[in-house]
């Protein structure tokens, strides 16, 4: 599994594996290239071991010795084809089966051969140290190595006492295990080495989307906090001195939104918008009303009789965003009314909020405008919608903003469970 190189809006994509995978890979590869390097040396002594017999003059002689090596190869390719513990523990014990029947196949009758020809009666019991492993750790290679290399050297003994010819262990096996030792254990240090220095990127990609989770909670606070507080506070410093009891009732309301532990932590994404509940289209009502209330003139246009079915953080969002846009045209753009034209289609419900005010240069919005990076861009797009504006000085607003629908096969399992 690869990350994609990437770091967009805090979500930081690692371009390499887990360690511990990218351990495993290593160690396999380096087992692999010991494999090809073993049938390597497996067909060679096929090819050598052929030609030497048949010179002697005795071609009979050859197919006891040819056929151990054939079956030792297709151990090993098995191995490789079909890597596991049980693969590696059969290429040992059919491997030294093999080295016995191809070291007595040539010893026995051409005795003479050693030493002159050791190099080529030592390349199965060589080919067998070269087991490696199938594990993402490099130090059991080093042991099944050293297992492969005595039974190769105990079945050269066993050989040789039997036949009666002088003990011959030669250097081959001795020098493919050292280097083949060598190589593991020095990717074991290097595996060591690096634990210590590089990063495990995949806790550090955890603790990214736990920061980026903390960072989107946070904005949803801001969110929240602008909708209910600083409206608030700024109907009662530009308000009449005296609150009516709708007002009172709207800023007592604001104070339980806000105690809600849920606004500020998310709802959880498995609860879904029953279809006999119209919640959205409730919520929205009830803003549409509160504004008029307050002397905005609202319209609502479109599929206003259509029930949404969109997750709880889609339907905070949209409630969220067109309370925001709302009071940008009661507060900023002049205008006296406003439009809110719904759109719903098979995969999404769009908004789009019109007035005919003053308008601005969408180019030019401060930092300090929390109304619209916050409370609709951040909240819109935290839900896994889209936002739009288009606006210019003299011309009026529109606030497009989309968000997703539930598939259908999620509401109606979701209904039927209600």
């Amino acid at each position: 599994m690869w990350f994609p190189v990437q770091v967009s809006q805090g979500v930081a994509r690692v371009p390499v594996l887990p360690r511990k995978i990218a351990a495993g890979v290593t160690v396999f590869a380096v087992a692999r290239s010991g494999w090809a390097i073993a049938a390597v040396t497996l067909l060679a002594s096929i090819v050598g071991v052929a030609e030497l017999l048949t010179r002697q003059g005795d071609v009979s002689d050859v197919a006891t010795p040819v056929s151990a090596l054939i079956v030792m190869l297709a151990a090993i390719l098995v191995l490789a084809i079909r890597p596991s513990w049980w693969s590696l523990v059969a290429y040992i014990v059919v491997g030294s089966i093999c080295v016995y029947l191809y070291l007595h196949g040539v010893m026995d009758a051409h005795s003479s051969l050693l030493p002159a020809a050791l190099v080529l009666i030592n390349r199965p019991a060589s080919a067998l140290v070269l087991v490696g492993t199938v594990g993402s750790r490099p130090l059991p290679a080093v042991l099944f190595g050293l297992i492969g290399f005595l039974a190769g050297e105990g079945m050269t003994l066993i050989v040789s006492l039997q036949d009666h010819v002088p003990v011959e262990f030669g250097n081959g096996p001795a020098i493919t295990l050292a280097n083949y030792s060598a190589a593991y254990l020095g990717l074991s240090l290097i595996q060591r080495a690096q634990r210590g220095r590089v990063p495990d990127f995949l806790r550090l990609r955890h603790e990214t989307r736990r920061i980026e989770a903390a960072r989107t909670i946070e904005q949803r606070a801001v969110a929240v906090l602008h909708d209910t507080i600083l409206n608030d506070l700024a109907f009662v410093i530009n308000g009449p001195d005296k609150l009516d009891e709708r007002m009172r009732d709207r800023m007592l309301l604001d104070v339980a939104t806000l105690a809600n532990s849920n606004v500020l932590e998310g709802i959880e994404s498995k609860e879904f918008v029953d279809e006999s509940d119209a919640s959205l289209r409730n919520q929205a009502m009830r803003l549409v009303s509160d504004f008029q209330w307050r002397g905005l003139n609202v319209e609502v246009t479109g599929d206003t009789g259509t029930v949404a079915h969109m997750t709880p953080e889609a339907v905070a969002a949209a409630v969220g965003a067109l309370r925001a846009c709302l009071e940008n045209v009661l507060r900023h753009s002049g205008a006296t009314s406003a439009e809110i034209i719904v759109s719903v289609t098979d995969t999404s419900v769009t908004w789009t909020v019109n007035d005919g005010g003053r308008g601005f240069d969408p180019k030019k919005i401060g930092a300090d405008r929390l109304g619209l990076r916050t409370s609709v861009f951040t909240r819109v797009e935290s839900a896994g919608g889209t936002v739009k504006i288009f606006s210019a000085p003299g011309n009026g607003t529109s606030v497009l903003f989309t968000l997703p629908l539930l598939p259908a096969a999620t509401s109606t399992s979701a209904s039927a469970d209600a």
